[in-house]
């Protein structure tokens, strides 16, 4: 059965390297991002569509794999890919190559469908669109977060101007932002990020606090943000 991808080609941008050069793990998802709301343009799917229909694409959670995290100025080639919603999730692979095709990154999402008006999660979209989805994708990645119990408080952050996006609450890719923020400093000079999964709860309204807490869990580290004494994001 034939496969329908879309395919860009991005810069790792200056602004979006850590201290060691390496692209930073918030900015991976950025871009993975950026070429989703991209793939679905290319089929018709831009912002006038989505108050038409008065829907939303919202990211459930995630994993990505990092085999190697790419390097300030590299350039790569995103190759995504999607499948219809089924029971609500939309599952959609997006494979990161550097110039020699090799694979730097596998991310995971699992997207849903929300209708803005009633504020609910639809199973189905109202609409088809031929050649944008796949009936079945090859390969997954686990979306389990191993949580740890004795936590370490982090301190609180606020959902800053810099961290919001146009829905108004945290960007999906900023969790990881915060979560870096939160570990010990020798934790992330240990190594590049290899591995992380993120579930998210409860959006983070602009000017809202979350509390952060983190603790070593199963060969990684748990980090944990409650809103009003609920968990509004875990990730490993």
């Amino acid at each position: 059965m034939e496969q329908f991808f879309y395919t860009e080609t991005m810069t790792v941008m200056n602004a979006d390297a850590d201290f060691r050069s390496l692209l930073k793990p918030s900015a991976l998802l950025r871009y993975v991002e950026q070429i989703s709301t991209m793939h679905a343009r290319h089929f018709g799917m831009d912002d006038k569509f989505f108050v038409d229909h008065g829907v939303a694409f919202l990211v459930g959670k995630q994993a990505a794999q990092i085999t190697r995290m790419p390097l300030r100025a590299e350039k790569l080639t995103f190759l995504t890919a999607c499948e219809p919603c089924k029971k609500g999730s939309m599952k959609r692979l997006t494979r990161i190559l550097d110039e020699a095709e090799k694979e730097c990154a596998l991310i995971d999402s699992r997207w849903i469908v929300v209708d803005t008006d009633r504020e609910c999660i639809l199973r189905q979209p109202s609409w088809h669109t031929p050649g944008y989805w796949n009936e079945d994708l090859d390969g997954e990645l686990p979306q389990l977060v191993h949580k740890a119990k004795e936590l370490t408080c982090a301190g609180s952050r606020t959902a800053s101007y810099s961290l919001c996006d146009l829905n108004g609450h945290v960007n999906n890719a900023c969790y990881l932002d915060i979560a870096c923020d939160a570990l010990p400093l020798e934790v992330v000079k240990g190594g590049p990020l290899k591995f992380v999964s993120v579930k998210y709860h409860r959006e983070i309204p602009l000017g809202s606090q979350v509390e952060v807490f983190y603790a070593p869990s199963t060969d990684g580290w748990y980090v944990v943000g409650r809103r009003e004494e609920h968990a509004a994001f875990e990730c490993y």
